[in-house]
C-alpha cells in the first residue's frame, strides 16, 4: 500500500466519523455540505444525507396534559361564566365580556398559568390605555385579585367595578368580581392540581399583595361561544345579541330546538316575539320547553280597586245633592208659613 493511498484512507474515515456525530447530534439528517471546512459536499458526505437506522433521535415534549371532564364555558351573550364537571354545572359566576368594540374573541383555550396578586401592565398599542402606568398588586389594581392566561394579552381576571357585572363592559377580557375569581382559581386548583393543599390556597387566598405564580398540574379546556339561545336541562335560554352578529333571532332558536330533539314548530310568531322582547332583559330570561306551544305575553293587569274615599270637606263639595238638601229644607219651612191651613 502506497504513503498516498493510506493518507486518503484515512481521510475518508475521518471524514465518515465526523458525518455519523454530526447525524446524531441534528436528530438524524445532516447537511449535504461536507464536514470539513468550506469544503464541498462529497460522495461520503452524501451518503450521510438519509437518517441511519440505529441513530439516536430526541423525542419531541409530550404535550401538556389536560383535566377531562372539566371546563370553563362562556357564553358571551349570557354573561356569565360556568364551571362544569361532565354534564354538572359545579358553580356559575356573573361576568363582564368585551364591549362591542373590543369583543372577547370566541374560541377554544387551555388554563393552566394561575397570577395571584398580578402587577397590570398597559397593551402595546392600545390607544385606550396609552396614559396609563404600570399598576403593582393592590386595590387600584385593574387586574383584580387573580388572573389565569387565556391568550396572549386575553385573561380571566378580578375587578373592583362590579357594577357592570353581566354586561359587556371589559377591554376584550373576562371580569369577575375579586371574590368570584379567587373562588374560581382554588376549584380548579383542587379539580387540576390535587397536590396544593388547602393550607397552600388559604395563604394564596388571604394575601393581597404578594405576587404568586402557580402552574395547574393539568390544563384545564376552555371554550368561549356566541349563542342567543341555549337549551339545558328542560329550559329555553334567551340572550340578547350584545355584539348584534347572530343573525335571525327566530332561526337560532329554532336552530338550538331542534339541536335538543324539540319541535321548532311549536312556537308560533306571537310567542317568538315575546322570547326575542324577554331575551333583552338583563341576564336573559328563561322558559319551561313543555309551555313553549302556548307561550303567551302576560295581559296586562286592570286596577280593579275602588278608588281611596276624599276627605269629608272634599266629599261634601264633590256631591251635588249636599247642596240641594238644605235648599229643599227652606223651601218646605217658607211653605208651611204662608199656605193657608189645610182643612
Amino acid at each position: 500500500m502506497t504513503r498516498k493511498l493510506a493518507r486518503a484512507l484515512a481521510a475518508a474515515a475521518i471524514l465518515a466519523v465526523t458525518a455519523a456525530v454530526v447525524l446524531r447530534a441534528s436528530g438524524g439528517a445532516v447537511a449535504t455540505e461536507s464536514a470539513l471546512p468550506g469544503g464541498p459536499a462529497s460522495a461520503v458526505g452524501a451518503a450521510f444525507t438519509a437518517p441511519l437506522k440505529d441513530s439516536v433521535v430526541v423525542p419531541p415534549k409530550p404535550k401538556r396534559q389536560i383535566m377531562e371532564g372539566v371546563q370553563v364555558v362562556v357564553n358571551i351573550p349570557s354573561g356569565r361564566l360556568e364551571l362544569m364537571q361532565g354534564d354538572s354545572l359545579v358553580k356559575s359566576y356573573p361576568v363582564s365580556v368585551g364591549s362591542a368594540r373590543y369583543s372577547t374573541p370566541v374560541g377554544d383555550y387551555l388554563l393552566a398559568t394561575v397570577i395571584w396578586n398580578p402587577w397590570w401592565n398597559p397593551p402595546p398599542g392600545s390607544a385606550w390605555a396609552a396614559k396609563r402606568k404600570r399598576t403593582p398588586p393592590g386595590p387600584g389594581n385593574p387586574m383584580g385579585r387573580v388572573k389565569l392566561h387565556m391568550d396572549e394579552l386575553i385573561y380571566i381576571h378580578g375587578t373592583t367595578s362590579t357594577g357592570r357585572l353581566g354586561a359587556p363592559a371589559s377591554h376584550g377580557c373576562i371580569r369577575m368580581s375579586n371574590r368570584d375569581v379567587v373562588d374560581l382559581a382554588r376549584r380548579l386548583n383542587v379539580l387540576a392540581d390535587p397536590a396544593m393543599s388547602e393550607a397552600e390556597l388559604d395563604r394564596l387566598s388571604r394575601d393581597d399583595r404578594r405576587t404568586r405564580e402557580t402552574v395547574l398540574a393539568r390544563s384545564v379546556r376552555m371554550r368561549v361561544m356566541y349563542k342567543v339561545a341555549r337549551v339545558r336541562g328542560e329550559k329555553l335560554h334567551v340572550y340578547p345579541d350584545v355584539y348584534n352578529r347572530a343573525g335571525d333571532f327566530a332561526a337560532q332558536v329554532r336552530a338550538e330546538l331542534a339541536r335538543a330533539g324539540q319541535d321548532p314548530s311549536e312556537v308560533d310568531a306571537v310567542a317568538m316575539r315575546y322570547l326575542r322582547d324577554r331575551a333583552y332583559a338583563r341576564g336573559g330570561a328563561s322558559f319551561a320547553l313543555a309551555g313553549l306551544s302556548t307561550l303567551r305575553p302576560p295581559r296586562p293587569k286592570l286596577d280593579l280597586a275602588e278608588p281611596a274615599a276624599a276627605p269629608p270637606v272634599l266629599a261634601e263639595i264633590a256631591r251635588p245633592d249636599s247642596v240641594a238638601a238644605p235648599v229643599a229644607e227652606a223651601t218646605d219651612t217658607v211653605a208651611a208659613v204662608t199656605a193657608p191651613a189645610q182643612p
